[in-house]
């Protein structure tokens, strides 16, 4: 799997794998079997029948340790073993976001259209993403944006257990309370990969 900087990947000049790029987008933090549902969609997409990238766009960071530092608890996974669960999944190209304050002054619209400064033949998101300056554009309105521009865009159902959608803050919750097999369930994940 190669890894750039977004920096890297909006640098048009930067030569990227040949073949179009499947895409999904988020913090992917534990990389739980909600996000591997993303992570299938962007390898083995049936929208896409021929040769295609599958790239994840994620952040160096969790921003909530810029955003909200008295909110933030921690990471499930560190950065090295996220990259290392992606390239098992499959994803080829990972770029990561060194996020800063500065970056989230960036609206949802033009980070979409630096992420379509690229060839980009489809996109996949959770339903609840959300982008931009104070979370400005939603996933439905990306489907708008990147629609008008020939770009698929796949927005996933919620991913659920026992009757409620996974989240990383579920699972975060689940390891603080010492729940471990329910953060493994959650996570699709042995507790050996969790355990920091």
């Amino acid at each position: 799997m190669r890894v750039i900087s977004w920096e890297e990947y909006t640098d048009t000049h930067s030569p990227l794998p040949a073949a179009p790029l499947a895409v999904t987008v988020g913090v992917f933090d534990g990389v739980h079997r909600g996000h591997q549902t993303l992570i299938q969609q962007i390898c083995n997409p049936p929208l896409i029948p021929h040769s295609h990238t599958p790239t994840v766009i994620t952040f160096r960071q969790n921003p909530l340790q810029i955003l909200k530092p008295d909110a933030f608890t921690a990471d499930i996974m560190t950065l090295e073993q996220k990259l290392r669960v992606l390239e098992v999944l499959g994803v080829q190209l990972t770029v990561l976001i060194d996020f800063s304050q500065e970056f989230s002054k960036i609206n949802g619209r033009d980070f979409i259209d630096l992420l379509l400064s690229r060839p980009v033949q489809l996109i996949a998101l959770g339903r609840n993403f959300r982008c931009g300056y104070r979370l400005d554009t939603g996933a439905e309105e990306i489907r708008s944006l990147a629609g008008a521009r020939g770009v698929e865009v796949w927005i996933a159902p919620p991913v659920m257990d026992e009757g409620q959608p996974i989240s990383s803050s579920r699972i975060r919750q689940a390891l603080a309370d010492g729940r471990q097999a329910e953060a493994e369930r959650l996570l699709g994940w042995p507790a050996e990969i969790v355990n920091q």
